[in-house]
């Protein structure tokens, strides 16, 4: 089974692929946020209790769940390379990276904004908001390690490691405010149903898409350069560029 998918990760396969698909996913990741932004902001009305300031949940919301899933992503790629020693995997993950700590940045400073005008602060030690600021430092730390080895081998071999051992913050993060009494909210969208309007709805999950989609176009750049920088001035890198 693995042999089989492995075959379509191969290295000139993956660059060829994120050529291909890098802009047109940047377009369609752009008219999504154009639509659901101006959706969220000029058509829905304000809320009861918080007025205006409810919008900025509109980035808040798809950039803390993609903050997350980016994290396990790259544990997922750190337990493929540390098992099969699959390239295209430590590849995967340092590609990935900036990403994550692009948006858990977001999380906390839109969080941050929010916070001032509905809770009276900027900043609480809140046990979501500090397991989200120590994802933060995880995410730093991840940035550091990518220079910090001669080796790209060894480098791969810690950030896989360090991946895997930091995804026990994930399940903290998801369900610190079901755990501990915070200033948090539970989930408003459940299984069982959904809390909020059913507007919001569509406004939600298209901003989550278009930034999903340019989120893939910035990705898949990454794994170019990191193949390009890999590969160096070799054989392997003439063959990938001239297909």
């Amino acid at each position: 089974m693995y042999k089989y998918v492995a075959k379509y990760f191969l290295i000139n396969r993956v660059y060829k692929f994120c050529g291909a698909t890098a802009f047109p996913s940047f377009l369609i990741g752009l008219v999504a946020f154009i639509f659901s932004a101006y959706f969220a902001i000029y058509i829905l009305p304000a809320d009861i209790e918080q007025n205006e300031i409810y919008r900025i949940l509109f980035i808040h919301v798809p950039s803390a769940i993609l903050s997350e899933l980016i994290y396990i992503f790259l544990a997922v790629n750190g337990f493929i390379f540390l098992v099969w020693r699959t390239k295209i995997a430590a590849i995967f993950l340092n590609a990935a990276i900036s990403i994550g700590l692009v948006y858990t940045a977001i999380v906390l400073m839109s969080g941050s904004i929010w916070g001032k005008p509905t809770w009276g602060t900027y900043w609480v030690w809140d046990a979501r908001i500090t397991s989200t600021f120590i994802l933060l430092i995880q995410y730093i730390g991840l940035v550091a390690l990518r220079s910090s080895f001669n080796s790209r081998q060894t480098a791969d071999q810690i950030l896989s490691i360090v991946a895997i051992i930091g995804a026990v913050n994930i399940p903290i993060i998801k369900f610190s405010v079901n755990w501990w009494n915070t200033l948090h909210q539970n989930a408003s969208i459940t299984t069982s149903g959904s809390a909020i309007d059913s507007e919001m709805l569509i406004a939600l999950p298209m901003m989550l898409v278009s930034l999903l989609f340019m989120s893939f176009h910035i990705f898949a750049r990454n794994i170019q350069y990191e193949i390009l920088n890999r590969t160096g001035k070799t054989a392997m890198m003439r063959e990938i560029i001239n297909g």
